[in-house]
C-alpha cells in the first residue's frame, strides 16, 4: 500500500495484513503509532498519531462510523474495530467473479459474520440506488450498501465501488444462464410468441441474439423492439418464479437479477420520456423564437411557456439550452448561422432568426416612424418658432445623421440591429427570408439603405408638418422678418442680464407627507410599472407595443369597425380589471399572475371569437398593466 494518512485506508491495509476485518483497538493503536513514526516524513499528517494515538483514533473512528466506513464493537473487556473497507474489497472481488461465472450467488446479509454490526450498512431501496447512481456514481467510495428489494427478497450487498453497469451485466448473465436451459428456453420463447403473434421473426432474432451472445456480456436493450421484448420477458420470468413456494438459492438469484433488470428498464423508460419531453420543449423553443416579436433576450427565453403553461426551461437543462443556442448560432462555411445575435447599448444580447431579420427591421421601422417623426417635428417647430435654422433642415447628410441619433434614442433595438456586423453579409444571402418579404430589400448596391428610406421619412415631410403648427403671422414674410429682429434683440438682452437665482428644491417634501405610506392602489401601480419593463422590449413603450399587437388581432378592414372592435375589447378588459384588482395586492401581482389573468379573460366566449389568440393575450396583459399603473397618476 502507498503511504497514506487516511485512517480508513490504514484500517483496510491492517485488516488485510491480519486477514481479518475485526481489529483489536489497542493493538491497532500500537500499530498506527509505529506506522506514523516510520512514514511521518512522507506524510506530515501522520504526526497526530505520534505519542499516545488512542484518543485521536477513537475520535476519528466516531467520524468513520457516522459515514458507514467503520464500526466499533465490544469484545469482552476490550473494544474491537470493524473495517467496512475490508468487506467492500471482498464483495467487489465477488462481483468480478460473477462476471466470469454467473453461477456464483449475489452477496447477501447472511454472508456476513454473525458479529458484524449490520447497522453500519447503508440501506437503500434498490430502485432509488440504481436509478440515482446510474449516471453519476462515486466509485471511489468505500461504503457498503444493502439494496432492499420488494416481495421479501433478501437484500443485496453492493459496494459503492461496483459500477451500476456491472450490476446490470451480472443480472443479464444470470437470466441468460436460466434461458439456456432447454425447459426454460422453449417455455419463455413460447410465451413471448403467444403475446406477440405478429412478431415471430423479431422475437426469434431477439431471443437468439440474447442467448447466443458471443461474448456472453451486456446486451443493449434500450431501444425499439428489444426494449419492449426484454421488458416483457423479465415480467414473464418474475411472474413464474414468484409463484415458487420453496425457492432454492438459484431461484432467489434469478428473482434478484430480474428486479435489477426491471429497475433498469424503469430507468430507460424514464430516460426515454425525459428525452422526449426535452426534444418537444426544444422544438417549442424553436417555434417560439420564430414568432413575434422575433427578437428575444436570454431573460425572455428562460420565461417561455409551453401550451400547458409550464416553463420550457426545466423541461430541458441549462446545458441543453447552451448546446441548442451554440448549434444555432454557429457559422459554417462562411454562411451566416440560422440564429443571429446582436447587442444593444445597455449590453443586453438578443437572438433573432436570420430569416426573420427583414420582417423585424420592417416592423421596428414602422413602429419607430411615428415617434421619430413627432420628435423631429417638435424640435424643428421650436427652432422655427425662434427663427433658428438647424443644419439637418437643408443638408441631406446631416438629416441622415439626425435620424440615426434619434433611432438610437427612440429604438435602441432597431439601431443595434441595423449596425450589427452580420447586416453587411445579409445582402449576400437572399434565400433565408420570409416568403412574404421576398419582394422587399433593405439593401441597395450591397449597402444598407439610408435611414430616411427605411423609416419612409423625408426632411420635406418634417418641415411641412413643423410649419403647419406655426402661428399664422410666421407665414407672412415681412411680419415674420420684423418679429425675428425683435426676437434676436430680446435674446441678446436676456443673455447679458442672466443671473443665477437660488430656488427651493422642487423635490423637498414635508416630513409629514413623506411619512405617509402608499395606498394599496399606489403600491399596485408601482408594481405594474416594474412589471411593464419585463413585458415590453428594450427601448420600446407600452403604447407602441399595444398599437403593434392591436394590428395583429384586429383585422377589421373599415376604420369604424376596427375602432369599434378595439373599444369593445378595451371595455371588457377595463371591467374585468376593476373586478379582479380588488383581490390583488402588490405582493401577489406577479408576472405569472398577469399572464394568468389575461389567459382567463381571453378564454371567455366573447374573446374566443377573435383570431390571433396569442397576440390578443399579449395585448390584454399589457392593457391590464397600463390600467393598473395609470392609477398612480390619478
Amino acid at each position: 500500500m502507498a503511504t497514506s494518512s487516511n485512517l480508513s485506508s490504514i484500517l483496510r491495509f491492517y485488516a488485510e495484513k491480519q486477514k481479518s476485518p475485526f481489529i483489536d483497538l489497542r493493538e491497532f493503536c500500537a500499530y498506527i503509532k509505529k506506522y506514523a513514526e516510520h512514514h511521518v516524513e512522507e506524510q506530515a499528517d501522520l504526526v497526530k498519531y505520534l505519542g499516545d494515538p488512542t484518543n485521536t483514533v477513537t475520535a476519528e473512528l466516531t467520524g468513520l462510523e457516522a459515514k458507514h466506513l467503520a464500526a466499533t464493537i465490544p469484545n469482552g473487556n476490550k473494544k474491537m474495530i470493524v473495517s467496512v473497507s475490508y468487506f467492500t474489497q471482498k464483495f467487489l472481488n465477488q462481483y468480478n467473479e460473477i462476471l466470469k461465472n454467473e453461477a456464483i450467488a449475489y452477496p447477501v446479509e447472511s454472508d456476513l459474520p454473525k458479529k458484524f454490526p449490520t447497522y453500519v450498512l447503508e440501506k437503500k431501496q434498490a430502485e432509488q440506488y440504481i436509478i440515482g447512481n446510474i449516471e453519476n456514481q462515486n466509485t471511489k467510495s468505500s461504503v457498503l450498501y444493502e439494496l432492499v428489494f420488494t416481495h421479501d427478497l433478501p437484500g443485496l450487498l453492493v459496494p459503492a465501488c461496483v459500477p451500476i453497469k456491472v450490476l446490470i451485466e451480472t443480472s443479464q448473465k444470470k437470466i441468460r444462464k436460466l434461458l439456456k436451459k432447454d425447459e426454460y428456453h422453449d417455455y419463455f420463447l413460447k410465451k413471448l410468441r403467444s403475446s406477440n403473434p405478429q412478431k415471430e421473426i423479431t422475437i426469434k432474432n431477439f431471443f437468439t441474439h440474447f442467448i447466443d451472445q458471443a461474448t456472453n456480456s451486456y446486451m443493449d436493450v434500450s431501444e425499439g423492439d428489444d426494449y419492449y421484448l426484454w421488458n416483457q420477458l423479465c415480467y414473464f420470468i418474475r411472474q413464474d418464479f414468484e409463484k415458487i413456494q420453496d425457492r432454492t438459492g438459484e431461484d432467489t438469484n434469478v428473482l434478484q437479477a430480474i428486479q435489477i433488470s426491471e429497475i433498469y428498464n424503469t430507468y430507460l423508460k424514464q430516460k426515454f420520456n425525459t428525452n422526449k419531453r426535452r426534444e418537444e420543449a426544444l422544438k417549442e423553443l424553436e417555434s417560439q423564437l420564430n414568432q413575434s416579436p422575433y427578437f428575444f433576450s436570454m431573460n425572455q427565453i428562460l420565461k417561455f411557456h409551453d401550451k400547458n403553461g409550464k416553463l420550457l426551461y426545466g423541461q430541458f437543462t441549462e446545458d441543453d439550452l447552451k448546446n441548442f443556442l451554440q448549434t444555432k448560432t454557429k457559422e459554417e462555411q462562411n454562411v451566416l448561422p440560422t440564429l443571429l445575435v446582436f447587442k444593444v447599448a445597455s449590453g443586453t444580447r438578443y437572438y433573432v432568426y436570420k430569416k426573420k431579420v427583414l420582417s423585424l427591421v420592417v416592423r421596428l421601422c414602422n413602429e419607430a416612424h411615428d415617434c421619430i417623426e413627432a420628435e423631429l417635428v417638435k424640435r424643428w417647430y421650436e427652432s422655427l418658432l425662434n427663427y433658428e435654422k438647424l443644419p439637418e433642415m437643408t443638408d441631406k447628410n446631416k438629416f441622415e445623421e439626425s435620424l440615426a441619433k434619434q433611432v438610437e434614442i427612440s429604438s435602441p433595438v432597431l439601431y443595434a440591429l441595423l449596425n450589427a456586423t452580420f447586416m453587411s453579409l445579409m445582402a449576400l444571402e437572399k434565400s433565408d427570408i420570409d416568403d412574404n418579404m421576398s419582394s422587399y430589400t433593405l439593401f441597395e448596391n450591397g449597402k444598407l439603405k439610408p435611414y430616411s428610406e427605411l423609416l419612409i421619412l423625408t426632411s420635406d415631410q418634417v418641415m411641412n408638418k413643423a410649419k403647419m403648427n406655426l402661428p399664422v403671422l410666421y407665414t407672412i414674410p415681412i411680419i415674420s422678418w420684423i418679429i425675428s429682429l425683435f426676437r434676436s434683440n430680446k435674446k441678446n438682452k436676456q443673455k447679458s442680464s442672466e443671473v443665477v437665482e437660488e430656488t427651493k428644491n422642487p423635490f423637498e417634501e414635508n416630513n409629514e407627507d413623506a411619512k405617509k405610506s402608499y395606498s394599496k392602489a399606489e403600491a399596485l401601480a408601482e408594481q405594474a410599472i416594474i412589471l411593464t419593463d419585463d413585458f415590453i422590449p428594450e427601448g420600446s413603450t407600452i403604447d407602441r407595443e399595444l398599437n403593434y399587437l392591436n394590428k395583429q388581432w384586429n383585422k377589421m378592414i373599415t376604420k369604424e369597425a376596427n375602432f369599434q372592435l378595439t373599444e369593445d375589447v378595451n371595455s371588457l378588459i377595463r371591467d374585468y380589471t376593476r373586478r379582479v384588482v380588488r383581490t390583488l395586492s402588490a405582493v401577489s401581482f406577479t408576472r405569472e399572475r398577469v399572464i394568468n389573468l389575461a389567459e382567463t379573460l381571453v378564454k371567455t366566449p366573447n374573446m374566443q371569437k377573435i383570431g390571433e389568440q396569442k397576440a390578443l393575450q399579449e395585448y390584454v396583459q399589457l392593457y391590464i398593466l397600463r390600467l393598473v399603473s395609470n392609477s398612480k397618476k390619478k
